[in-house]
């Protein structure tokens, strides 16, 4: 019997969209153009997962996912968020309403939408968190040093879901405190635009102290000029990332492999 899934969206062609890649893979679709026909949807056709956006007329995505959560229907009920907005305050909060996962529309593609749905209602090993149990031998610590706080929280979410330890810092100098905290990242990701300073003169003075020089560093950037990209590489680092062609999954396996590697 084919699973159902319930698609709460406002915009036309987004809809369209991730409804037909869906029904190719067989699934039964049910679209709502506003959250309150999303939630009467809900609770006649008892799907087997919700995508559920936002920022909807009538009643947003928060107004459902709390009638859910009154209805006792979260966390059993799958629900994926799909919306514009990526503030780390309303994504922690969705998670706290019992959600599964978050994405950011302009970090997704329909197809990527579909995986993360095979993934939840077909995947091996854990289902109830939406993602595979894997023999985690790669995990390690990642320290992030970010300050835009979108790209921040999304990519501490992803690497805390994969089994890292996560350190988080939005200026160079809370990086330094972060590196003398015990137990070394295994790896860095850095940013080259900062509030302080530049994450290139960051990763020049860490590769020149001996008990930093071993850390791979990964630069992302929104810089890509093939010049900043030699600077930060002829600098020491890893791997240069442009932030513009990568998505956060992309950048988790940069990561797994370099971790692997060591």
């Amino acid at each position: 019997m084919a699973k159902r899934i319930v698609l709460i969206e406002d915009e036309d062609v987004i809809a369209r969209m991730i409804k037909k890649h869906l029904i190719r893979k067989g699934y039964e679709v049910e679209v709502a153009e506003d959250g309150q026909k999303g939630l009467e949807a809900i609770l006649e056709k008892k799907p087997d997962l919700v995508l559920l956006d936002m920022m909807l007329p009538v009643l947003n995505g928060f107004g459902v996912l709390r009638a859910l959560k009154e209805k006792q229907l979260l966390p059993e009920l799958p629900v994926v968020i799909i919306s514009n907005s990526g503030q780390p305050l309303e994504i922690d909060h969705a998670f706290d309403l019992g959600i599964k996962d978050y994405l950011v529309k302009v970090n997704f593609t329909p197809e990527e939408v579909l995986e993360k749905v095979e993934g939840i209602l077909h995947g091996d090993g854990d289902k109830k968190n939406g993602r595979k149990k894997s023999a985690k031998v790669e995990v390690g610590i990642v320290l992030v040093v970010e300050d835009d706080e979108t790209l921040l929280s999304i990519l501490a979410r992803k690497f805390k879901k994969e089994g890292y330890a996560v350190r988080t810092a939005t200026t160079t100098s809370e990086a330094r405190r972060s590196l003398q905290q015990k137990g070394k990242p295994d790896v860095v990701l850095l940013d080259v635009l900062l509030p302080d300073e530049s994450g290139l003169a960051f990763l020049q003075e860490c590769k020149q102290k001996e008990e930093f020089k071993d850390i791979p560093f990964i630069v992302i950037s929104n810089l890509g000029q093939d010049e900043e990209v030699k600077k930060g590489m002829d600098m020491g680092a890893e791997d240069y990332i442009i932030k513009a062609n990568v998505l956060p999954e992309e950048i988790v396996q940069k990561v797994q492999s370099i971790i692997r590697s060591k």
